[in-house]
């Protein structure tokens, strides 16, 4: 008894040396798989990663070779007894209980044939000046390239837009001309899951953006969308897809976009404005001469406007920022005119005014009175990005410089 306990605490000990000599096999095989050496004479070099210098750049920037992809608007749709109907802009439900139904059944908030114009888009045709004869849905979708200026100050907002977009736009081409902190953020995996349809330019000012863009994405075409925007935009992600599935829509394409100020639970009085612009690249080249400055200008008048006073083309958001950035951002745009301070009467204008300004609801000029939104009451209070993630972007959704918001929601 006692000689075959032996027997099994020797076995046990064999298969312990065995795993372990199996483990350093493995770990050797590891490091030898990681280590690239490079020979030079009896000189071996091992590859920088070993010393920590690797790139984390995979984004695009300039002097890259961009290919975008072609998808077919027929996954977006399904077909019910022959009729073609826009999946998110469908009730599938009550059509699967009906089977027997040879039309679309909208959901609210959705029209046209096909469920496939949202309530923005609708109200935007049924009001335009004259008849119009929209086609699709399209055999491939239209490619959207969206092009905006950014810097330092909009962090929390470029990410808020591509997190919001990314389904419908291609690539996203940020153009950074003061300071490289958005280059930095990129290269420290900001927006990492997103980098393959991130186009990043510096200095762009003096430059032919579209001449860079056209060389690095060589395989656009037509019929493709250019939309530009300033650094405060985010455009309703439903009005992009449906200007990339159907045709024979006015160009070019304005935004009529909420106003907030400091977060979306303060509206300006003027509740709107009408910014950014889209077309396709056809209409660039022959309007504005492919020049995008000219396009930025929009020197054409607007031949379709997405959004009125109830339902919005998207959001723009104003100061949305720290603030002290706000103060940062108010000295280093003087040619905006987006403030005077001497006309405000104050010997000190710190972080602490600032506050003062979000906690009681006054625009930047310290006059103007800004107006209440209501998270449960606004059916375009926010994006849906910055609403499903509340808890990140609390300060954009809740006035925290004033104890009202915790109760009124």
């Amino acid at each position: 008894m006692y000689f075959c306990k032996i027997n099994y605490r020797i076995l046990i000990l064999w298969i312990f040396v065995i795993i372990q000599i199996l483990l350093i096999i493995l770990y050797y095989y590891v490091q030898k798989g990681e280590t690239t050496e490079f020979y030079n004479g009896r000189i071996s070099f091992l590859n920088s990663e070993h010393f920590g210098i690797h790139s984390n750049k995979t984004y695009h920037k300039e002097g890259d070779i961009i290919k975008l992809r072609k998808h077919r608007v027929r996954d977006k749709f399904v077909d019910f007894n022959s009729s073609l109907c826009f999946m998110n802009g469908t009730d599938l439900k009550s059509m699967n209980r009906l089977k027997n139904s040879w039309a679309c059944n909208c959901k609210t908030g959705w029209h046209g044939l096909e469920c496939g114009q949202p309530e923005v888009v609708w109200r935007a045709l049924l009001t335009y000046r004259k008849k119009l004869n929209i086609k699709g849905p399209r055999p491939f979708a239209r490619r959207i390239l969206y092009i905006s200026e950014v810097d330092e100050f909009v962090e929390n907002l470029i990410e808020v837009r591509v997190n919001e977009l990314y389904e419908v736009v291609d690539m996203f081409i940020l153009i950074e001309n003061n300071g490289s902190k958005i280059e930095k953020l990129l290269n420290n995996d900001f927006l990492k899951k997103y980098h393959k349809q991130i186009f990043y330019l510096q200095n762009q000012e003096n430059k032919d953006v579209w001449l860079t863009v056209s060389s690095s994405v060589h395989d656009l075409e037509n019929d493709d969308i250019i939309l530009m925007s300033k650094s405060f935009e985010i455009p309703n992600k439903f009005t992009l897809t449906f200007i990339k599935y159907y045709d024979n829509w006015p160009e070019p394409i304005s935004f009529r976009l909420r106003w907030s100020v400091f977060g979306f639970f303060w509206k300006h009085p003027d509740k709107t404005r009408t910014e950014g612009i889209a077309c396709s690249v056809k209409y660039m080249k022959k309007n504005f001469d492919a020049n995008f400055k000219y396009l930025r200008k929009g020197k054409t008048e607007p031949g379709l406007i997405f959004g009125d006073l109830n339902h919005y083309g998207g959001w723009y958001c104003e100061y949305c920022m720290q603030p002290y950035q706000v103060i940062k951002f108010a000295n280093q745009n003087e040619d905006v005119k987006i403030l005077k301070w001497k006309e405000l009467n104050k010997v000190i204008i710190d972080t602490s005014y600032i506050e003062d300004l979000i906690e009681n609801g006054l625009y930047i000029d310290g006059k103007t009175e800004l107006g209440r939104s209501r998270k449960y009451q606004d059916n375009y209070f926010a994006p849906g990005y910055v609403l499903d993630n509340s808890m990140k972007f609390d300060y954009l959704l809740i006035n925290l410089y004033t104890k009202l918001d915790y109760y009124e929601g």
